[in-house]
């Protein structure tokens, strides 16, 4: 085992590495959906509807507005750093919380148009394919 091979079994090494960090965040961030009770709220809302796709919906619009307040505040406290004319209260948080889960909202919605649409172009193509076959 020359050099090369030591360097392929190092990237090897800090791939796997690298892999066990980014499953270890997938766990972390699943965990905390369990526990703010987002996965089973989507979950419930699908089974009393009995449409799988307004569960979808429902956890989308929830992660995209959980996601959206933490951004949308630290952006306002950042955009408060360049700007001069900004006062500096407490408020600038709750203002970018509030436009962050605004934005966050509708970015779930425009993944749940897009994740439609698409589901929608794939099941015509299949049908399509299945009828010439």
């Amino acid at each position: 085992m020359g050099i090369f091979g030591l360097i392929a079994a190092l990237v090897m090494l800090v791939l796997i590495g690298v892999g066990i960090g980014v499953g270890l965040f997938a766990c972390a961030v699943a965990a905390v959906l369990m526990m703010l009770g987002v996965v089973s709220s989507s979950v419930a809302l699908g089974f009393f509807t009995k449409r799988p796709a307004t569960a979808v919906r429902a956890l989308l619009l929830q992660c995209g507005i959980l996601a959206g307040i933490p951004a949308g505040a630290v952006t306002a406290w950042v955009g408060r750093a360049f700007l001069d004319k900004v006062d500096e209260s407490w408020l600038i948080a709750v203002y970018g919380g509030i436009a962050g889960a605004f934005a966050g909202a509708v970015l779930a919605l425009m993944l749940d148009f897009i994740f439609r649409r698409s589901h929608l172009w794939v099941e015509q193509r299949v049908k399509r394919k299945a009828l010439v076959g």
